[in-house]
């Protein structure tokens, strides 16, 4: 027999667990977790090996792919697009160390960024040079307001040689001088052809 006492009781533990049933269902849109993956995470994922005395080290990652085969992709170009940024970055320091040298001194115009001609040449390069080692993918399920989705996160360990390297860089600074002829700069491309000798030809 119901009392009004436990009628109470029983319409309160129905609300709170309707309650709860919200707040759970609440939460979940939004989240993700991870349902599969290729294997044990390997420690360079989360640490890039250091350099050694041959190679460079760089891992390229994509995160919510829309396919593992886009993400395969798009992870390598996240690699080389790193190591043509370490060249740039170094081909630049080259740049102004040798117009200190020479006792030219720093102009604004020496700061610009290459041409995407010469971005285009060091790209293909660097992609050239670039070797995979490892790859490491995970497969992700996600709740959204529209239904459950997936996703993949990708991550790929790749190598360049410090040979490859130093010729990029060298490339780097030829094409940086080439830009700085055009801008007529008698001093800086006197600067120019003195950087251009003995750079490698492609």
């Amino acid at each position: 027999m119901f009392t009004p006492g436990r009628i109470i009781l029983a319409l309160s533990v129905a609300v709170i667990a309707l309650a709860g049933c919200s707040g759970s269902q609440m939460s979940v849109i939004g989240s993700e977790r991870v349902i599969d993956r290729s294997g044990d995470a390997p420690k360079w994922v989360y640490k890039i090996p250091k350099e050694d005395k041959e190679y460079y080290y760089f891992r390229g990652f994509k995160t919510h792919a829309l396919s593992l085969e886009d993400g395969l992709t798009d992870a390598r170009s996240n690699a080389i697009r790193q190591v043509l940024e370490m060249i740039q970055a170094q081909g630049l320091v080259d740049y102004k160390k040798t117009r200190v040298e020479h006792g030219l001194a720093e102009k604004r115009e020496d700061i610009g960024s290459l041409t995407s001609d010469g971005l285009k040449i060091l790209s293909k390069t660097v992609a050239m040079g670039v070797k995979e080692l490892e790859s490491y993918t995970e497969k992700v399920e996600r709740t959204t307001a529209e239904g459950v989705r997936y996703a993949y996160n990708v991550y790929t360990l790749v190598r360049y040689p410090k040979d490859e390297f130093d010729k990029a860089v060298a490339l780097a600074v030829s094409e940086r001088s080439a830009e700085t002829r055009q801008q007529n700069d008698k001093e800086a491309g006197a600067l120019a052809e003195e950087l251009d000798k003995g750079l490698p030809t492609y």
